[in-house]
């Protein structure tokens, strides 16, 4: 969140607070003394009984400016800013998404049993940073990892340069730890044999 975002949510939850707390105190007087008139403030009657005031029509236009400016701080607070399609490293134009093709095939192809199902990409301060979500074996998890870091940073020095920043491996699943007889089509299965006798 911004400073200028912390300030406007800020300045809205205390505007808030006083006119809850401002309507909660004259419900209440109302209904404790039925004697009582708690007449509403006159620039309210002119809102209300649409009096053509210059005053009026000002405080309407910078009411909806600041509605506006809350929505749009709103709406960027919800939606993730999204990554860079290219990053200039070195003078050159890097595209991730070449990038995020050359690590995962790389890591499938150099780490047995390692399925890259998504690979990210990002160019930090620090370096290059991934994030890769893997299905793996069921075995030695610290050992892929290390081999994981080994192949990625030696492909990305290869490729665009940069230091390896840090790689998050998330496993999806774990995969079948290895092939496994499939039975033959139209074979019968029997008291447990699957093979051609």
């Amino acid at each position: 969140m911004t400073p200028l975002a912390r300030t406007m949510a800020l300045i809205a939850a205390l505007a808030g607070i006083v006119v809850g707390l401002a309507g909660l105190v004259r419900a209440a007087a109302l209904a404790a003394d039925e004697r009582l008139i708690w007449r509403l403030p006159e620039w309210w009657d002119d809102l209300d009984s649409g009096s053509g005031s210059w005053i009026v029509g000002l405080a309407a236009v910078a009411a909806a400016a600041a509605a506006v400016a809350y929505l749009i701080v709103a709406f960027r607070q919800l939606t993730p800013p999204r990554p860079p399609a290219r990053v200039e490293v070195g003078g050159a134009q890097v595209k991730l998404a070449a990038l995020e093709r050359l690590v995962a095939t790389r890591l499938g192809a150099e780490i047995p049993g390692l399925a890259p199902v998504r690979v990210q990409v990002l160019w930090t301060e620090d370096g290059w940073d991934i994030s890769a979500q893997v299905d793996v074996p069921p075995n030695d998890l610290a050992g892929v990892r290390d081999r994981a870091v080994s192949v990625a940073r030696a492909e990305l020095s290869r490729a665009a340069g940069g230091a390896l920043a840090g790689l998050d491996l998330e496993v999806r699943r774990f995969a079948d730890p290895g092939p496994q007889e499939r039975p033959v089509p139209g074979q019968r299965k029997g008291l447990g044999i699957t093979r051609p006798l």
